[in-house]
């Protein structure tokens, strides 16, 4: 059950919101600190795979090719979750303020109302609906990966596209740097990064 739902479940007062509220803005700065903490993981491994490939180290380039998979798939899963974290602190935080204008205009029946709108908007709904479908579609991306690492053991996997589509934007920082285009090499890693962080389609 998500925070909304289970904190509606009865009438409360503003009083009693707040510290929910709190708990809410707390959980989103977390997440959002997971989230930048694994970005900045991400471009350390993105400079760690440039070196490699600058040295010609293909074995070290397919290790960190893997770990930046694995990234991916945690920083998308964090990113989820922070997002919902915000919609539910938005969401709580004009609950809570409507909630103090009703109370302080002695408004029982526009809090009953208030109440009851938020009880039927189906919203928490919504949200935990997004979890689930989010939440199985990353099991089964995590089945699929554990799927094709076990049938592929013992043979040399084939190079795919986004490998593919990875190395090259590595190559144009490597490229762009050793012709001294600061600027360019700064292009490259941006674009390389959004690459990285964008949800694919399903």
């Amino acid at each position: 059950m998500g925070i909304l739902r289970s904190l509606f479940t009865k009438p409360l007062t503003s009083a009693e919101l707040r510290p929910q509220l709190g708990k809410v803005s707390r959980q989103r700065k977390r997440r959002m600190l997971e989230l930048r903490k694994l970005r900045r993981k991400r471009e350390k491994l993105i400079e760690e795979v440039r070196h490699a490939r600058k040295a010609g180290d293909k074995f070290e380039v397919d290790i960190l090719w893997e770990e930046v998979k694995h990234l991916q798939f945690d920083s998308l899963h964090a990113k989820r979750e922070a997002r919902v974290s915000s919609l539910e602190e938005i969401a709580l935080k004009r609950y809570t303020r409507a909630l103090e204008r009703l109370e302080d205009a002695q408004d029982t029946e526009g809090i009953k109302n208030l109440f009851a709108r938020i009880r039927s908007s189906g919203l928490e709904s919504k949200l935990e609906e997004q979890r689930i479908r989010e939440q199985e579609y990353l099991d089964e991306l995590n089945a699929i990966v554990q799927i094709a690492g076990e049938e592929l053991h013992e043979e040399e996997p084939e190079e795919d596209d986004e490998k593919a589509a990875f190395l090259g934007e590595i190559d144009k920082i490597i490229e762009a740097e050793d012709k001294g285009k600061v600027d360019d090499a700064q292009k490259h890693r941006k674009a390389l990064s959004q690459r990285l962080e964008a949800e694919p389609e399903v």
